[in-house]
């Protein structure tokens, strides 16, 4: 049985953000929340088992459902799709207040004559859609909030997990990482000015492992793309695996590498994974891409079923070329950068995570 949700987005979803304790933050958080509190309420009405629920979602989907885990959601298995609360961390308090006091000023600004004073609790839709324009403010983050507090360390109650990512996840920021200049990227690469930062030969080891050379715009722009692939995607999910299976929790890891079926050299990027998975478009014009599908539905309805889909000491690679198969460690280091990542995690991912907050300092775009 199969349940999707509703939920408020961008700034509908964010919330009041001063700091009342009383005040609701996360209003897309409790959108979902009070979905799977009906689920649990009614789904035995209509077939389903209230304490056999599965909280799947992808990107900023993946990003929910691994905050309900923190938040100790009721459920008995989760999916993580190319997505965790390491790609898009809560933001503190005080950083939800600066990004709502700039609305308000643009809002006030926006005041019809001799109307009331525009605020967000009293603007209408259109005149807050035209102040995030005004401002270029187009993505609005979780905020900080006591469910949400060490969710590094919350594993929640989930018994099993489904976890992966794919080969090229960081295909959508490559807008705002092409417009960058090799200078900006070897000297953002360099930053090591702030306590905690890079020292200057990690710094140096860093650029050199990612082809991060002067003079040479496409290395620069393709090393920028795979650091930051390496930090918030295959190190997160790598480190959730390991967290997981510390703790003698059922944890299965998958790859997509399978290729845009309708585009090959855009690779297996960031959302391949959704039309392979549900099957809705017609793939007989790629035999390959065809069987992934297949096996992917295959695996998926395994696991929510409550069986195992692979031996879970293994990994499971859907792709490229239409071969599935489980593979071991070795088979996962020929599929990542695992070498890149050994050494990030040496430097410290917290230290290294402060190049890819460097860049994304109005620079990452996600219009592609």
């Amino acid at each position: 049985m199969v349940v999707t949700l509703n939920y408020r987005l961008n700034i509908f979803a964010f919330g009041n953000c001063n700091s009342d304790p009383h005040c609701e933050k996360n209003l897309a958080l409790s959108d979902q929340r009070a979905a799977l509190d009906f689920i649990r309420l009614h789904i035995r009405g209509f077939g389903g088992d209230p304490e056999n629920v599965t909280l799947a979602g992808e990107s900023a989907g993946a990003v929910y459902v691994h905050a309900h885990m923190a938040m100790g959601a009721p459920i008995r298995q989760a999916i993580l799709q190319s997505g965790s609360l390491y790609l898009s961390p809560p933001i503190p308090r005080l950083r939800a207040e600066d990004l709502a006091a700039t609305i308000e000023v643009c809002l006030r600004g926006l005041s019809p004559p001799g109307g009331p004073v525009s605020t967000l609790q009293n603007a209408p839709v259109e005149l807050i859609l035209k102040a995030l324009a005004d401002v270029g403010y187009s993505s609005w983050y979780l905020q900080m909030e006591p469910g949400l507090e060490n969710w590094r360390i919350k594993l929640g109650h989930a018994e099993r997990l489904m976890i992966g990512d794919c080969e090229y996840e960081s295909a959508f920021l490559r807008n705002g990482v092409e417009k960058m200049t090799d200078d900006f990227i070897f000297r953002t690469f360099g930053l090591s000015d702030d306590e905690g930062s890079l020292l200057k030969s990690e710094s140096a080891s860093l650029r050199s492992l990612y082809g991060i050379v002067p003079g040479r715009p496409s290395s620069c722009k393709t090393g920028t793309l795979d650091l930051l692939n390496d930090v918030r995607f295959t190190i997160a999910t790598e480190d959730l695996v390991g967290q997981w299976r510390g703790n003698g929790r059922q944890v299965f890891r998958y790859l997509v590498d399978e290729a845009n079926p309708w585009q090959p050299s855009s690779r297996a990027h960031h959302t391949v994974d959704l039309p392979l998975l549900f099957g809705s478009y017609d793939l007989s014009f790629n035999p390959g891409a065809t069987r992934v599908s297949y096996t992917m539905a295959e695996k998926w309805i395994s696991f929510v079923a409550g069986s195992d889909p692979w031996d879970r000491s293994k990994y499971f690679a859907f792709g490229p070329l239409g071969n599935c198969a489980v593979i071991d460690d070795e088979g996962f280091a020929a599929r990542r950068r695992k070498c890149h990542c050994d050494a990030i995690r040496s430097y410290g991912v917290d230290r290294v995570d402060k190049v890819w907050l460097n860049f994304a300092k109005g620079n990452i775009s996600l219009e592609n």
